[in-house]
């Protein structure tokens, strides 16, 4: 089945795939070729593509994945391959925003991205 996965900025994935894991606010699940129509709300959590030369991981920060019979589009508000995380520079941001929060009043925007940064982090150690 053909597989897009796009961000705002660029086209992260653009290829055949023969399984989509992904996490919706439900939990996670699949999707593989011959699948019913889909519109789904995606969860900051990785987002696996399997190709037959292997496996292809993904942080990704919400979005929408639609299931048609053209294939599997995925938007993400914000993605990340693991092969492009600095794990260092994730783990120094984080430790910055923990301390931002302990002061912050508005803290729905430093909570947003600590979730995304836990995300890579755990993506990175699972699939680096």
């Amino acid at each position: 089945m053909h597989c897009q996965l796009r961000s705002p900025e660029r086209t992260l994935f653009d290829g055949e795939a023969t399984l989509v894991a992904a996490h919706s606010m439900e939990g996670e699940f699949a999707v593989m070729t011959g699948h019913a129509p889909l519109l789904a709300a995606l969860d900051t959590a990785p987002l696996r593509i399997k190709t037959d030369d292997g496996e292809r991981v993904f942080a990704v920060d919400s979005g929408v994945l639609r299931v048609s019979a053209d294939g599997v589009m995925i938007l993400a508000q914000e993605a990340i391959a693991v092969e492009e995380i600095d794990l260092a520079a994730v783990k120094a941001r984080r430790v910055e925003i923990e301390q931002e929060l302990a002061e912050a009043e508005e803290k729905d925007l430093l909570q947003r991205e600590l979730a995304l940064l836990q995300v890579e982090e755990r993506v990175v150690k699972d699939h680096a």
